[in-house]
């Protein structure tokens, strides 16, 4: 599994092991089984004992885990359990301590998938980056509402405006880009019923320059996957600017009255090639 190149990662209940299957089988790139806030403290010992042992039968590197927060009592025996082959990867809720997870990233010899999901995490967001260990950086949208005593989200049925997030969003964005990490993924959206509510919101996040989102249900996939694909419209603008680029050998030209040079090219050649894939 490359961590890098994953878009869509479905959550999935680690004390619902009868969805485990569902789960992989669901098109998602890759499926993040959820030790933390999917379930219930009472039930946190007997989840983590049963995907422990469902782990065992697993290909290497196959899932993600979702551990407890390193300041809860289940966080040491979460972090033991990721020792296992088959998980590819740690997802770290609430991240605010790049020491923490330098030491996780040490004794796990795993990959972190950090959430940013509070003011500290923001304010240590460079610190955080560029711990030990970190590969792609998360957007935990609902926490960081509440940390910022937001107003969010509204009511079901209203809209569910991000523009308050966009600052933060863009700040995740150009700080995974500036140390060399893989563009970050983007928060739930929890309407899973929501399909055009899910790809407009999807379609916003790739505008900004995430790689990717995660995923609530397994009815979110596909048209999450879509929303994720060039346009019809932009695969025609970027063959046209190839063409030009081509007949031009390189020398700035007009496409549909507008310039384009190099980083249009380079724009375009992406999206041939995110098409090609």
């Amino acid at each position: 599994m490359n961590i890098n190149t994953l878009q869509t990662l479905l959550f999935v209940p680690a004390n619902r092991p009868e969805r485990f299957a569902k789960a992989l089988s669901s098109g998602a790139d890759a499926v993040i089984i959820d030790l933390e806030d999917a379930v219930p403290p009472a039930e946190k010992d007997a989840a983590r004992s049963t995907l422990a042992h469902w782990l065992t039968g697993q290909p290497p590197a196959s899932v993600l885990v979702r551990i407890n927060g390193t300041d809860t009592p289940w966080f040491n025996q979460d972090a033991a359990l990721c020792r296992a082959d088959a998980v590819a990867a740690i997802v770290v809720p609430k991240a605010e301590d790049p020491d923490a997870l330098t030491e996780l990233a040490n004794a796990s010899d795993k990959p972190l998938l950090p959430f940013i999901e509070s003011a500290r995490a923001l304010a240590l967001l460079n610190d955080i980056a560029t711990a030990n260990g970190v590969a792609r950086l998360l957007f935990g949208q609902l926490d960081m509402a509440l940390d910022l005593a937001m107003d969010y989200p509204p009511p079901a049925g209203e809209l569910q405006d991000q523009t308050p997030f966009l600052p933060i969003r863009s700040q995740l964005v150009a700080t995974s880009r500036a140390h060399e990490l893989a563009a970050p993924l983007d928060a739930v959206y929890t309407a899973f019923n929501d399909d055009e509510g899910l790809q407009n919101y999807v379609r916003e996040g790739a505008k900004l320059g995430f790689g990717g989102v995660l995923l609530v249900h397994p009815r979110q996939v596909a048209p999450a996957t879509q929303a994720l694909a060039p346009t019809q419209a932009q695969i025609n603008w970027a063959d046209k600017v190839m063409a030009a680029n081509e007949q031009t050998n390189g020398a700035v030209v007009a496409v549909n009255e507008h310039m384009v040079d190099s980083p249009v090219v380079a724009r375009a050649r992406r999206i041939l090639q995110h098409n090609r894939h």
